[in-house]
């Protein structure tokens, strides 16, 4: 398929598979690639927990890796680093996934223990306690972080009221409660077939993947059958108040991030925002980049993004600086906000970010682990998978009055959040254009 300006790649075929028992299989062949990552993608994260659970699905992944029936948690990890496959996990606010990348030849090991993993979960209550003191250590490790303690401050304070709103790794109170039974009947609510997506991508064929899924799990649903779980949404899009949060550090920047509302995941309005992050804060070569960092010295970083998810989302821009320069950098940020409201971007803009968004999303296809963590998130998130092709063709059609339009709509000085960590001092003179009231 062509792309424009000269830039072709081969479609590669997402297979998506569907079986009585509810489990969905993707398989993305990439022939030309050596190695294969394998994915358990349950769709359970924070987002689905109770209040008495929160954090609860991030210890359930961790104790994943404790131990089985037939295995201790170190033959899982000897098991796989003797064969040189590369392993890890990861919990979001929407999913828990186990993951492996190896060769074809380890597709079986990697398949066995995974399954392993999933259906005979079994630890002492000395692995839980001593698991449980090793995540309040990573949750105070990301506290510790000015950078990630932001991110959890601007989630708090967005999604305030909604399944958003606690930190995906829980809180060292909340974890401290957890009970070992907990874990057991949490896998035994969410951990299900219906729930479950298998993601394949690499040097395989749907013919090897069909055996090992038949072999490791179709087995053990031979009389279980249920309906794949599939995204829904109702419409509605979360809107939060303009609010200042603050979190105090004893550290020498003040962390910013100043929050505007925007679109939920399935919104075309997603793709416009490609352009607004980019023009105004993507890279070295965005306005507030060249603003705040090149012509006025303020900081040593700003960049920007968006979040988004099933109930709605936000556009963020971050920058770190000593308090004596957080007024003017604020001030700055509303100069370049008005500016963009008003005078829109113009179409040398608009063709940078294309051929940025063309080459980030090409330059993905070459990542084989990458590719199948981005299949197995949009199956479940989306309830199906947008090759690189459909995107582009969207990104393609924006065009420079679309931002003007998006922008006029979401940047609206009057309903934006600022969230801060660090030195509290100056915030009295926050500047009247970002927030009202302070």
């Amino acid at each position: 398929m062509s792309l424009g300006n000269n830039i072709y790649i081969k479609s590669m075929e997402n297979i998506v598979k569907s079986y009585p028992c509810g489990l969905r299989v993707i398989v993305r062949p990439m022939p030309n690639y050596k190695s294969v990552c394998t994915s358990v993608h349950v769709g359970v994260g924070s987002r689905n927990e109770e209040r008495f659970e929160f954090g609860l699905a991030h210890v359930v992944e961790h104790m994943l890796f404790k131990g089985t029936k037939t295995r201790s948690c170190e033959q899982i990890a000897q098991t796989l680093s003797n064969l040189g496959v590369q392993y890890n996990a990861y919990t979001s606010n929407t999913a828990t996934c186990f993951h492996t990348k190896g060769l074809l030849t380890n597709l079986d090991d990697c398949c066995d223990v995974l399954s392993d993993m999933y259906f005979n979960l079994q630890f002492s209550d000395d692995d839980f306690r001593r698991e449980i003191e090793v995540i309040r250590q990573e949750i105070v490790q990301v506290d510790d972080n000015p950078k990630h303690a932001l991110g959890d401050l601007t989630m708090e304070n967005y999604f305030k009221g909604t399944k958003y709103e606690h930190p995906v790794q829980g809180t060292e109170k909340s974890v401290k409660s957890f009970k070992p039974q907990m874990v057991h009947d949490f896998i035994k609510k969410h951990y299900v077939a219906e729930k479950t997506i298998l993601s394949f991508a690499g040097d395989i064929t749907m013919e090897q993947v069909e055996r090992v899924v038949k072999k490791y799990w179709l087995n053990r649903y031979k009389e279980y059958r249920a309906k794949p779980v599939v995204a829904t949404f109702s419409g509605q899009v979360h809107e939060a108040a303009p609010t200042i949060a603050k979190r105090k550090k004893k550290i020498g920047q003040q962390n910013v991030a100043v929050v505007f509302p925007a679109c939920n995941v399935v919104s075309s309005d997603k793709y416009v925002f490609a352009f607004i992050h980019g023009i105004l804060s993507g890279d070295m070569s965005s306005r507030l980049f060249s603003s705040v960092r090149e012509k006025l010295g303020l900081v040593y970083s700003i960049h920007g993004g968006f979040d988004l998810f099933d109930i709605g989302g936000y556009y963020f821009i971050w920058f770190s600086c000593t308090p004596k320069n957080t007024q003017k950098v604020l001030d700055t940020i509303a100069e370049e906000i008005e500016k963009m409201t008003a005078e829109g971007v113009t179409e040398e803009e608009m063709q940078r970010i294309r051929n940025n968004r063309r080459s980030h999303r090409l330059f993905e296809i070459e990542d084989v682990e990458r590719t199948n963590q981005r299949n197995a998130t949009q199956l479940w998130e989306l309830g199906a998978i947008e090759t690189a092709e459909q995107y582009l063709t969207k990104i393609d059609k924006v065009r420079a009055e679309n931002v003007l339009e998006v922008a006029k709509k979401y940047l609206d000085l009057d309903k934006i959040q600022i969230n801060v960590v660090g030195n509290p001092q100056s915030f009295h003179k926050m500047c009247k254009k970002v927030v009202k009231s302070g």
